[in-house]
């Protein structure tokens, strides 16, 4: 029950700040809305949950597949947030 406590509250401010996001939408197709400060909160509460689901992936396996969510979007929100703070990059071609 705690752990659905943690899981909601950041899928929701998650979603609110891409309701576009996928583990499986391309780099070059985000739409990131929220600024980088709100970026920074969810990855920071994020990470807080990864790293309890982590602790009990090692006590029992059964856990493992919320490691490999948190990791999926960690993952995401890592590239939004590093699109808004760095902007998007464009490939030299010859």
């Amino acid at each position: 029950m705690a752990r659905i406590r943690v899981i909601v509250p950041a899928a929701l401010m998650l979603a609110a700040l891409n309701p576009t996001l996928s583990p499986a939408a391309p780099a070059a197709g985000l739409q990131c809305s929220g600024t980088p400060a709100q970026y920074g909160a969810v990855i920071r509460q994020l990470e807080a949950g990864a790293a309890r689901a982590q602790a009990l992936a090692e006590q029992n396996p059964i856990y493992i597949s919320d490691v490999e969510y948190y990791a999926a979007v960690l993952a995401e929100a890592r590239r939004c947030a590093a699109v808004l703070l760095l902007g998007p990059v464009a490939a030299n071609s010859p």
